[in-house]
C-alpha cells in the first residue's frame, strides 16, 4: 500500500499533517499556530467522550473528533462556519482520496466493467468501514448502484456535538469528490443530517460506459 494510503489508519499523525499544511496556507504564521494549539487541546476534551464501535466507524469517528476540534477553534479566531467547512473538507479529502483512489485501481482485478467495480467497491467500504451501528438498504437499480442509508453514527456524532451543519463538509461532500474519481455521478437528494429519514445514494455510469458494454454485447450475439 502507498504511504499516504497508510497514514489513513493514523488519525492523529495524518490530520495533523493536513490541516497544519491547510492552516499554513490560509493564515498567517502566528494566527494558524494558535489555532491549531486550540485544536489539540479542543481534543484532547473531546477524546473522553467518544463512542466506541467497530475498527472502521471508530477510525471514521477518530476524524469527525478532529474535525468538531478544528471547527470549533477555527471560530474561536473569528474563521466563519462557512470556511472552516470548507478547509476541513479539503483536509480530509487530502487523507482520504490516496485511499480512494488505490482501491479504485485494486477493483480493475474484481472486473474491467465500471459498474461490476463500483458495486464490489461500495460492498467492500459497508462490509469493513461503514460497519453497524451504520445501515443500508440496497435498492434494485437498471444501472449503477442504489441504495438508502437509515443510519450515519457520523451525523449522529455530529448532532451530539451540537455541530450537525459541520456534517456535510466532513463526511457528505467526500462521497461525491469520492464518486467523481471513480468516474461515476452520485445523486443524493436528501441525507439524515439534514433531517431527512435517510440518505439517498444514487450512482450512475456514464453513458459511454452503457453504450459500449451495449455494443459489445450485440458483436457476441450469434
Amino acid at each position: 500500500m502507498k504511504p499516504f494510503a497508510l497514514l489513513l489508519f493514523i488519525p492523529g499523525l495524518a490530520f495533523t499533517h493536513a490541516a497544519k499544511a491547510q492552516l499554513a496556507q490560509c493564515l498567517p504564521p502566528a494566527t494558524a499556530a494558535a489555532v491549531w494549539s486550540s485544536t489539540v487541546a479542543r481534543h484532547r476534551e473531546l477524546q473522553r467522550t467518544r463512542p466506541r464501535h467497530s475498527m472502521g466507524v471508530n477510525l471514521l469517528l477518530a476524524y469527525m473528533q478532529w474535525d468538531v476540534a478544528l471547527y470549533r477553534a477555527l471560530q474561536e479566531h473569528g474563521i466563519s462556519s462557512q470556511q472552516a467547512g470548507e478547509w476541513i473538507e479539503g483536509i480530509n479529502w487530502q487523507i482520504f482520496a490516496p485511499a480512494s483512489a488505490l482501491a479504485f485501481k485494486a477493483s480493475r482485478l474484481r472486473s474491467r466493467r465500471l459498474t461490476v467495480r463500483l458495486r464490489w467497491l461500495l460492498d467492500a467500504l459497508f462490509r469493513f468501514v461503514f460497519t453497524r451501528p451504520f445501515r443500508r438498504r440496497i435498492l434494485p437499480a437498471a444501472t449503477g448502484v442504489a441504495f438508502d442509508v437509515q443510519a450515519c453514527p457520523l451525523a449522529c456524532y455530529l448532532r451530539e456535538q451540537g455541530v450537525p451543519q459541520l456534517t456535510h463538509a466532513a463526511a457528505c461532500s467526500l462521497d461525491h469528490r469520492m464518486a467523481s474519481d471513480w468516474g461515476v455521478s452520485l445523486r443524493r437528494t436528501q441525507t439524515l443530517a439534514g433531517g431527512a429519514a435517510h440518505c439517498d445514494f444514487r450512482f450512475s455510469v456514464p453513458c459511454n460506459e452503457l453504450i459500449a458494454r451495449a455494443s459489445h454485447n450485440d458483436s457476441q450475439t450469434p
